[in-house]
C-alpha cells in the first residue's frame, strides 16, 4: 500500500483514478481497471510496467486535505 497526496484536477495520477476519487467519501474504496489506451499505451515504463498493460488500482480514500475554492455564478445564470 502506498499513501499519495493529490490534487484533483492536476492530472497528478491516471485519468480513471482521478475521476473514481471524485464523489469518493472519507473511508471510501474503489477498484480502478485503467485500460492502456488511457495509462501508459504501447510504451508502457521499462523495468516497472509492460507495453498495453492493464492496471488495477485499488483506491482507499483516508483523508480530504482541504478544498480549493468554488465561485458560484450568479442567480439567473
Amino acid at each position: 500500500m502506498t499513501d499519495h497526496t493529490i490534487l484533483l484536477g492536476r492530472h497528478e495520477v491516471m485519468a480513471g483514478v482521478e475521476h473514481a476519487l471524485m464523489g469518493m467519501k472519507i473511508g471510501g474504496y474503489r477498484k480502478v481497471r485503467e485500460s492502456p489506451h488511457i495509462a501508459y499505451r504501447d510504451k508502457g515504463i521499462p523495468d516497472l510496467i509492460p507495453p498495453d498493460a492493464v492496471l488495477i488500482c485499488e483506491i482507499w480514500l483516508r483523508n480530504i486535505v482541504g478544498s480549493p475554492s468554488v465561485e458560484s455564478l450568479p442567480e439567473g445564470t
